[in-house]
């Protein structure tokens, strides 16, 4: 904005607005178009603009569809809500270890594992805490493949002359371990089917399953 009085000489002075004023202008904007909105006599719920800005759009600046296109809603990643006991209850669904193998695992008497199991009791030690729920996911990772031969799977001698099962205890990295098994579990099923093992006469056996390393796969 400038100004010169009336039949004088003078310099011409300009100014930008400081982002102060800038956010008044906006404001009373904001506040216009509210005015204008309320003074039609109606309601204009702001969640359904869509279905009324037809009828104001010509008085009224929107800056709601900008907002729209680069909004994403935030997604909270899946949080695992079992406790200690829901864990164990899995991994003896889906890995099937006796009772004396998982408390030789844990390091604790079976009678200790009972009461884990029951909930009457909870485990104090946090790696112990870090090893059931790892197997428990462990098992999930079985579950979700269809496979249900986990509880020999989990004991192959597969990685370095260790089992998932020794990896997980020992609080090596599973998730790779656990798909290379899955992968192979799944190929062997396939080959068997295409050789019409299934179909035979010939009971087929799970036989490459309990040696050292898995047939075909690299050894890390």
């Amino acid at each position: 904005m400038y100004a010169i009085p009336t039949g004088s000489i003078g310099t011409v002075e300009r100014y930008t607005p400081d982002s102060q004023l800038s956010s008044c202008v906006s404001g009373v904007v904001a506040v216009a178009a509210s005015l204008l909105l309320v003074g039609t006599g109606a309601s204009y719920p702001v969640n359904a603009y869509k279905q009324w800005r037809q009828y104001v759009q010509p008085r009224v600046q929107f800056a709601f569809d900008s907002i729209e296109s680069t909004y994403t809603p935030a997604i909270s990643p899946e949080v695992d809500v079992r406790n200690v006991a829901q864990h164990l209850a899995n991994i003896r669904e889906v890995l099937s270890p006796s009772m004396s193998e998982l408390a030789k695992d844990l390091g604790i008497t079976r009678q200790a594992l009972y009461k884990w199991l029951s909930g009457e009791n909870q485990p104090d030690d946090a790696s112990k805490v870090q090893f059931i729920t790892n197997l428990s996911n462990v098992a999930d990772a079985f579950s979700k493949a269809g496979l249900n031969d986990a509880k020999l799977l989990v004991k192959m001698k597969a990685f370095n002359g260790k089992s998932l099962m020794e990896l997980v205890k020992e609080g090596e990295s599973w998730n790779k371990p656990v798909q290379v098994l899955i992968d192979e579990a799944k190929a062997m099923n396939a080959a068997a089917e295409s050789a019409n093992y299934l179909a035979s006469k010939a009971k087929p056996t799970d036989d490459w399953k309990s040696s050292i390393s898995i047939p075909g796969t690299v050894e890390e």
